[in-house]
């Protein structure tokens, strides 16, 4: 039960104070009215938020933004260094861009994420953007969870729409003019990465332990990628390792990579036999191949859209496809490619009359008598 009693400062002044109980059970007061008809009225107030749950610690918000992004940056753990470096980069943008990394918690509002926005887009493209705000949503959150906050002011953002990339699907005869500007050494690179569908680095990282010919598959548990000018040694996207399977030419070019090799050598390198570099290798073989075949903006991803569009015009199912693109979700895989899929109405309901028809003569005419539509 809250008390108020008062009590004489060191300058001789009459105050009042509030001795009450936190929703954790510890005691505490508030001090420092100068009447207690003020004691009275703030207790009244906050009895309120305790009994409701929105109490939150006079101190909680005196933290700013900045001080709480780099405790939460300090949690993120077991991470790709990709991500950890994609949050780094973030969270510098919450406390160096605009004014809000410097804002206490609980000052920050609406009009505070939006100006930081603003600031932020400037001269970053919507896709940065949008990334720093998701870490600066998640630092929020953090504060919410805490008791720091009692809203999270991200929820209420407008965000920039960031600009849908055309998609650049090259056909199988352009595959092959790309493999043959490519050269000898590099030639079948393209073409694996058409018939395979695999990331950038994961084709960089394949190993010679991850052919299975006899089950004509690949184990994709392996990648490696450029950071800051690092090779990277790492697992697949969303820490999920995959089969992907092996049509007959990818298994030709495997047979003649893989020979003489050790189960942990790469399959695939350099002329000089070092582990591939994307930037290089678009420097060297991979951009030029691109504008000797007619696809100037081509990239090293685009090829999985290749390999998707064959695959689905071979019948390949979206469950089918997302397990041999790696996909988190069959939805996402919908939304990429479902346009590529035919539009075969007349084949399904036709069958579907078909299986009909020896059922429906016996209900008909019989009513709905429960009225539903379900």
């Amino acid at each position: 039960m809250a008390t108020i009693s008062a009590y004489t400062t060191s300058s001789g002044q009459k105050r009042y104070r509030v001795r009450y109980r936190t929703p954790d059970r510890r005691q505490t007061d508030k001090r420092g009215f100068t009447s207690k008809r003020q004691a009275q009225d703030w207790l009244a107030e906050n009895t309120v938020k305790l009994n409701t749950g929105e109490w939150r610690p006079a101190t909680a918000g005196r933290v700013t933004v900045a001080e709480l992004a780099d405790n939460w940056l300090k949690t993120k753990i077991n991470l790709t260094p990709k991500t950890t470096d994609a949050y780094s980069g973030a969270v510098k943008h919450v406390k160096t861009v605009g004014t809000i990394g410097a804002t206490y918690l609980r000052d920050v509002d609406t009009a505070s994420v939006e100006q930081w926005i603003a600031a932020l887009g400037e001269n970053r493209a919507p896709k940065t953007v949008r990334n720093s705000f998701g870490v600066l949503n998640q630092i929020l959150g953090r504060a919410v969870r805490d008791k720091r906050i009692p809203d999270n002011p991200c929820k209420y953002v407008e965000l920039p729409k960031v600009p849908k990339k055309d998609m650049t699907i090259i056909p199988p005869t352009a595959v092959e003019t790309m493999a043959v500007a490519a050269g000898d050494t590099y030639g079948d690179f393209v073409r694996f990465l058409a018939y395979t569908g695999l990331r950038w680095g994961e084709f960089a990282g394949l190993q010679v332990q991850d052919v299975d010919l006899k089950r004509h598959r690949l184990h994709v548990r392996h990648t490696i990628t450029e950071l800051n000018g690092k090779l990277v040694y790492g697992a697949p996207k969303h820490d999920k390792q995959r089969l992907v399977p092996l049509i007959d030419q990818a298994e030709t070019i495997l047979k003649t990579k893989i020979e003489g090799k050790a189960p942990g050598d790469l399959v695939f390198t350099t002329a000089g036999g070092t582990p591939l570099r994307g930037r290089n290798a678009r420097r060297d073989w991979f951009d030029n191949a691109a504008k000797a075949a007619g696809y100037p903006d081509l990239t090293p991803h685009d090829m999985r859209h290749s390999f998707a569009s064959v695959a689905i015009a071979s019948g390949a199912s979206i469950k089918a496809l997302q397990l041999a693109l790696g996909h988190h979700s069959a939805a996402f895989t919908i939304d990429r490619y479902g346009h590529l899929f035919p539009d075969d109405y007349a084949a399904f309901t036709a069958t579907m009359a078909t299986k009909f028809a020896g059922n429906c003569g016996q209900n008909v005419g019989m009513s709905n008598e429960t009225g539903q539509d379900g």
